[in-house]
């Protein structure tokens, strides 16, 4: 028998790996799908899987492509992926080595909420400091939804079996499309301006396309900006979109949401039954010691015979009448006795003699003032008349008295006969007058001559 026709397991997959490696159209190749069984390596690749509704195909992304992208691969993202087809020998499976991986549709739409959803938790919005309390006996309820789906007519019934009393107001909504984010905030600022206590936003199962409107940061703010408390039922039980984060309550399904926004009747009848029979057991409990304490009283000796209870009340009133009387006089007593001592010694301390002594001192003292006040104006009017009497005999008026004048010039006062010249005009003052001349001669003392 020939064994030179036959390949090996591993002979095969090399010319299997050799064909896909050469083939033009395996080099390069462009797919979408779903990403399943994520697994991230510490080397930095990352495993998984690409499945759509009919095959799966493995895949793996290298550290090197894997460190440049801007989103983390998740279980369930539908993503867009470059990259070339090949076989792994060791397990002889084909799969696709990635190059570039983009998210796709939905996909895009999901890393903004993720976004929107990280940005809004930073800054506080679905913090409980922010929930808005239900009121738990509402009058009055707006639903913010549409009138064509099952949804609003199952929570109209459970609002009505619950809790009959409430009035409930529908606001129709479009609540999927192109239209439906400016629809359903436009409908939810109506809701709050009707002033009701609790406005409810839901809408029915559907695929997460048909829920996106509830995803929309612009319609979260408007939930967070409302006065109303918010109750919010979008979906099924496991959609959870951003309007629950931010809402005051979340229901998961919108019958859920009309069931947490009302009382259930049946449980306010049960607490009122209990309320009723507290209240009757208190009462009868009170009723009977009231009889109890009746009886024991209407018992009483003194009851019986009602001048013991005069008689000895009225000894007690002499009693403190006169035990009133021995403190009051006590008391007046030891008062008197206390204001005769201070008279005492108001009279012993009284001011009178330092009053009369420091008078005499005073006296003593502005006569001795007054004869020294009197010595110095003496002496200075004394001082004053001698340094007139100097004055008189410096002063330059007497001097002129006497018969002696002064000359001056352009310069001021003349000492010297030689500061003058032929036709200088001088004035000569007298004790009376003066006089103005002309310079006709300078005759100059000889002792002045050098």
């Amino acid at each position: 028998m020939e064994n030179t026709k036959y390949l090996t397991v591993g002979a095969l997959t090399k010319y299997l790996k050799y064909k896909f490696d050469q083939d033009p159209y395996l080099t390069r190749v462009f797919l979408k799908g779903e990403l399943s069984n994520v697994k991230h390596h510490t080397s930095g690749h990352i495993f998984f899987a690409l499945k759509d509704g009919n095959s799966v195909i493995r895949a793996i992304m290298f550290s090197r492509y894997a460190n440049g992208m801007r989103f983390k691969p998740e279980e369930g993202q539908s993503v867009l992926i470059e990259g070339r087809v090949s076989i792994f020998e060791s397990s002889g499976q084909y799969q696709i080595y990635a190059e570039k991986m983009e998210m796709d549709g939905i996909g895009i739409l999901f890393e903004q909420l993720e976004k929107d959803k990280k940005q809004l938790a930073e800054q506080g919005y679905f913090a409980e400091e922010h929930k808005k309390p239900l009121p738990k006996y509402p009058r009055r309820i707006t639903i913010v939804s549409s009138e064509t789906g099952a949804a609003i007519r199952d929570m109209i019934t459970t609002l009505s079996r619950r809790y009959p009393l409430v009035e409930v107001t529908v606001i129709n909504t479009l609540m999927q499309g192109t239209r439906s984010r400016q629809a359903v905030i436009d409908n939810l600022e109506h809701a709050d301006a009707l002033g009701n206590d609790i406005v409810i936003l839901a809408r029915g199962g559907g695929s997460i396309e048909d829920l996106w409107t509830f995803n929309e940061k612009e319609v979260a703010l408007k939930v967070f900006g409302m006065t109303t408390p918010v109750i919010t039922g979008i979906g099924h039980e496991t959609d959870t979109t951003l309007v629950d984060y931010i809402s005051d309550v979340r229901a998961p399904t919108p019958t859920a949401a009309a069931e947490m926004a009302v009382p259930d009747q049946r449980d306010i009848r049960e607490r009122l039954v209990q309320s009723r029979n507290f209240i009757s057991d208190r009462l009868s409990r009170k009723l009977d010691m009231g009889r109890s304490r009746l009886d024991a009283l209407s018992s009483y000796y003194k009851l019986k015979n009602p001048d013991l209870l005069y008689d000895q009340q009225a000894e007690k009133l002499v009693t403190l009448k006169d035990g009133l009387d021995d403190k009051m006089e006590y008391s007046m007593r030891e008062k008197s006795y206390r204001l005769s001592a201070l008279k005492e010694g108001v009279k012993y301390n009284t001011p009178g003699p330092d009053i009369r002594r420091n008078i005499e001192i005073l006296e003593d003292r502005e006569a001795r003032l007054n004869r020294s006040i009197k010595i110095r104006m003496d002496n200075s009017k004394h001082s004053l008349t001698r340094m007139v009497e100097s004055l008189n005999s410096l002063s330059p008026t007497n001097v002129l008295l006497r018969g002696y004048s002064f000359t001056t010039g352009k310069d001021g006062i003349i000492k010297d006969a030689g500061d003058l010249k032929t036709g200088d005009e001088i004035q000569t003052t007298f004790a009376s007058g003066s006089i103005v001349s002309k310079v006709t001669e300078v005759n100059e003392d000889d002792r002045n001559q050098k």
